[in-house]
């Protein structure tokens, strides 16, 4: 028998005839470089068969529960409970999580609520009736 790396494959997923498994065998007791394929093959099959631990950011148990939060909120909801200002916060929200992991995040954060607190106070004074007639003409 020839050394055929192949084979050595087909061996190490049981698919040989139980003839070529002999001869196999016979030829690996001869051939030391078939024998150090075969090592080098089952190596690599422990190595992929191991799961590698990844390392998760702190923040994401955090993440995961603010996520939770607003989708319990949001579910608590009724349409008609849903004004334009929540439709924003919520479109923003995502930006507003991002500036926190930027390096420097209390300034950001302290001038983002500072702003943001201030606008459902300018949105109310403009009214439900302002923003109807302001948006009327994108809902049609």
């Amino acid at each position: 028998m020839e050394c055929n790396h192949e084979m050595l494959q087909l061996f190490l997923d049981r698919e040989l005839e139980p003839e070529l498994v002999k001869e196999l065998k016979n030829h690996l007791a001869r051939c030391r470089e078939c024998r150090q394929e075969l090592s080098r093959l089952k190596l690599m099959w422990l190595e992929l068969e191991q799961e590698e631990e990844l390392d998760l950011p702190p923040e994401l148990p955090f993440l995961r529960q603010q996520a939770i939060t607003a989708a319990g909120a949001l579910s608590q909801m009724s349409a008609g409970e849903f004004s334009y200002w929540q439709s924003q916060k919520l479109a923003w929200e995502p930006v507003a999580t991002a500036i926190t992991l930027i390096p420097g995040p209390r300034t950001l954060g302290r001038a983002a609520r500072a702003i943001g607190s201030r606008i459902p106070s300018a949105l109310e004074v403009v009214g439900k009736k302002g923003l109807r007639l302001l948006f009327r003409g994108r809902s049609q």
